[in-house]
């Protein structure tokens, strides 16, 4: 999925100086991802070698001798011109977090980071987000209790550093807007990809904190590569046309058939002119069809991830599930943002090298921005954030959809949570700005 993102993100220049080729090596990429899918192991040794051979073909013509290849230094200090990019590498010798700026490229000693620490971590973690409802009141305790220390571990042994590194040691005013928050991207794989990140910071059980916490010092959004932020911005520029479309399937949970009505209803109310797809209607075929002209998408029902093979994570829909195998093999031209809440399931157990999920498969789809959950988000919470994001992104006319800083946009409201929602941290934690 990461290489089929790079390779689109390159393609638009081959396509219009030379488009045989361009399309010699669409066609390529199309049988390299069925070869993947499938289980003929020549196949896609074969596959692989034919792409190896056409990439030296791409790159002997004139003016792509970097087709695919890693940014320079100087192309990635400009990507991070509308904030510093933080690439946390994490290995059992040592871990550090790589740390682009648009003057300059440094690295910070993360010394209490350990491959191993951050495993056990991050499984302990996920069963806690994971705990079913029906567990025991003091279990949840306990839960709650391994949430807000596993952010606070979270804050000492990797966010602090890093924002002090960046001089980012102030908190923001408790009445700023939105648009005050500076920018800041991170780039994480292995365990450390299902871990929040955006939210790590240090509070005490059913109280505010004290200013030391990511939100409350920079808006957080996430990218799989320096790279794939570049092509979120280049894609998303000049854009225009499109339609606003709502899925809703009810997740099966008590109270929850009306959840994605509500979810629904809170986008048409904030920015108007909807087409929705709900229950028996939701297919996976209408779906697939649906997103071919629609601009802004929002899902409001439950998912699957799979860390065995993550393009079979998957979003549960009327009549069959909508694979993130299924999404990424689209090539959408009107996609601004993607919201799937409730959709990312990630449960204890194998922790993969790198996070494939659905919001990467929507990301290599076409939509330079995705909003997502870590970990399997309350209906109830879920709803509430899909009305004061979209209030949040209105524009100023009524039935057009105007560029937004939905990264900021998506800080000022999980922080709103946050203080709505202290004693259940997992509730307001899980919800991510992916892209541009």
């Amino acid at each position: 999925m990461g290489q089929d993102l790079e390779a689109r993100a390159d393609l638009t220049a081959l396509s219009a100086a030379h488009p045989l080729l361009a399309r010699e090596f669409s066609a390529l990429g199309g049988r390299l991802r069925r070869a993947e899918a499938g289980e003929d192991v020549m196949e896609r040794h074969v596959a692989a070698a034919e792409w190896e051979a056409l990439l030296m073909r791409v790159r002997g013509t004139a003016g792509f001798e970097r087709f695919l290849m890693p940014p320079t230094e100087r192309e990635m200090r400009e990507v991070a011109a509308q904030g510093p990019v933080v690439a946390v590498n994490v290995d059992r010798l040592r871990c550090d977090a790589v740390v682009v700026t648009r003057e300059r490229i440094f690295s910070v000693p993360l010394r209490e980071l350990t491959e191993g620490q951050l495993a056990l971590r991050a499984r302990k973690f996920l069963e806690a987000v994971n705990l079913p409802r029906s567990a025991p009141e003091e279990e949840h305790d306990r839960a709650r209790e391994l949430v807000l220390d596993t952010l606070a571990w979270l804050w000492r042994t990797v966010a602090e550093p890093v924002l002090t590194a960046l001089g980012l040691t102030r908190p923001l005013p408790g009445d700023a807007p939105a648009s005050a928050a500076p920018r800041l991207w991170w780039s994480a794989s292995g365990p450390l990809a299902y871990l929040p990140l955006h939210a790590a910071g240090l509070q005490r059980k059913h109280q505010l904190p004290d200013g030391r916490t990511v939100l409350d010092r920079v808006a957080s959004s996430y990218t799989p590569t320096l790279r794939a932020l570049r092509h979120a911005r280049r894609i998303s520029s000049g854009r225009t046309g499109g339609r606003l479309l709502a899925v809703g399937r009810p997740t099966g949970t008590a109270g929850s058939a009306g959840t994605s009505a509500r979810e629904i209803a809170a986008i048409e109310d904030a920015l108007g002119g909807v087409r929705a797809l709900e229950g028996e209607a939701a297919t996976p075929e209408r779906v697939l069809a649906a997103l071919r002209t629609a601009r802004w998408v929002h899902f409001a029902c439950h998912g699957v991830s799979d860390p065995q093979d993550p393009s079979a994570s998957r979003l549960l829909l009327h009549g069959g599930p909508l694979s993130a195998g299924d999404v990424s093999r689209q090539e959408l031209l009107y996609a601004e943002l993607a919201v799937l809440l409730a959709c990312h399931t990630a449960r204890s157990g194998h922790l993969p090298d790198e996070a494939v999920h659905l919001a990467s498969a929507f990301q290599t789809a076409g939509y330079p921005q995705v909003v997502g959950a870590l970990w399997e988000a309350d209906d109830a919470v879920s709803a509430l954030l899909a009305a004061r994001l979209y209030a949040a992104l209105r524009a100023p006319a009524p039935g057009a959809v105007a560029p937004a800083d939905t990264g900021r946009a998506l800080n000022h409201v999980v922080r709103a949570l946050r203080t709505r929602y202290a004693r259940s941290p997992a509730a307001w934690a899980p919800f991510v700005h992916i892209g541009r």
